[in-house]
């Protein structure tokens, strides 16, 4: 009999089958690779599950249609963000150095808005003094300034102080339906305090508000008008500034998402989630344009901006979103929201009766 052969069974009427040894140890050694490969797939799709954020929604692009782009990816290349953060020379190492460090090294394009210039910032300096006072002046500069030397850098452009925390992906998830030729702007919407017109509002500057490119064009070209915009450098730069864009046509967006829940916020985390924190006369309630609520499910799970966040707390909001991972997380797909035409935008009015 040439060679060693295994019986591996009989049939009925028929002589026994039998395999070669070395093809049965082949067959064998094949199998087992192939469950290794199938457990270390499962493994490691388990450890980065949920890892990209995105939203569930059926009128929107699947992950196939990607390629091998990721969505964060495609959104980066897409969705291209201009940040500018306000800040000044005492700062720069105490709060400034911090968000470079953080979340700004997300941002397409980051300047620091401040008087001095400083090696280890991407400075832009002004010529408005470092004074609460004229932050409105420093703000019509800044922007002023973006629109004529760096307009082309950027689709859409975010202000933010130097205490606030932004997640780049989740902005610009939510600004990918809307197109930069598009005259708005977004934020954390505020109502207008005082005589004003009907639907003015603005958006709270310590959390941020981003201007499409087109807003920003619409901006820089008329806030020199007299009677659309204040000419004085003084007061409140956000409301001066919710002023001006009403005035000039561009629209103030509804930046809540699907379950009309904030993705900007101009207080910290516990500050939203916390029932009870506050009572109903805080200011927040009383101004916010849209209803706003302390609750563990009135602010999105997709947030894009906190204010009042201190440098320790930015490496704090680093490490459990883009370092910390727990076991059994559930696979979500990534997905990218059906684009909106101007003709179809529709803004909310306010439904907050607080005063």
């Amino acid at each position: 009999m040439d060679g060693e052969h295994i019986t591996l069974g009989f049939e009925r009427g028929r002589p026994a089958r039998r395999m070669p040894s070395h093809r049965l140890v082949l067959l064998i050694l094949l199998m087992g690779s192939l469950l290794v490969v199938l457990f270390a797939y499962w493994d490691v799709m388990m450890l980065t599950a949920g890892a990209v954020p995105m939203a569930r929604n059926t009128n929107s692009i699947g992950s196939a249609e990607l390629g091998n782009e990721t969505v964060a990816e495609k959104l980066h290349r897409e969705v291209r963000i201009l940040c500018w953060v306000l800040t000044t020379p005492k700062y720069h190492k105490t709060r400034a150095i911090h968000v470079l460090r953080t979340w700004g090294k997300r941002c397409n394009k980051i300047y620091f808005m401040t008087s001095e210039p400083d090696d280890e910032l991407p400075t832009v300096v002004l010529t408005k003094p470092d004074r609460y006072e004229v932050l409105w002046g420093k703000t019509k500069e800044a922007f002023t300034h973006i629109h004529e030397q760096m307009s082309d850098e950027a689709d859409w452009f975010i202000k933010a102080d130097d205490d606030t925390y932004v997640f780049l992906e989740n902005l610009r998830y939510m600004l990918y339906p809307y197109s930069p030729n598009m005259s708005i702007y977004f934020g954390f919407n505020y109502k207008m305090v005082g005589t004003h017109q009907k639907n003015e509002s603005y958006m709270s500057g310590g959390s941020g508000y981003v201007l499409s490119r087109e807003a920003l064009r619409i901006f820089a070209e008329g806030l020199n008008d007299t009677a659309k915009c204040r000419q004085e450098d003084d007061h409140a730069e956000d409301v001066e500034m919710g002023k001006c864009l009403f005035n000039l046509g561009v629209k103030a967006g509804d930046s809540r998402d699907e379950q009309l829940r904030n993705r900007f916020y101009p207080v910290v985390p516990y500050g939203a989630l916390l029932s009870g924190n506050v009572g109903m006369d805080f200011w927040l309630y009383k101004y916010a344009y849209y209803n706003a609520r302390a609750c563990m499910d009135c602010l999105s799970e997709y947030p894009v901006a906190f204010h009042y966040v201190n440098n320790e707390q930015l490496y704090v909001y680093e490490y459990f979103n883009y370092q910390f991972q727990h076991s059994g997380r559930l696979q979500v797909e990534e997905q990218l929201p059906k684009k909106i035409r101007e003709e179809d935008l529709v803004i909310p009015e306010s439904d907050n009766p607080v005063t």
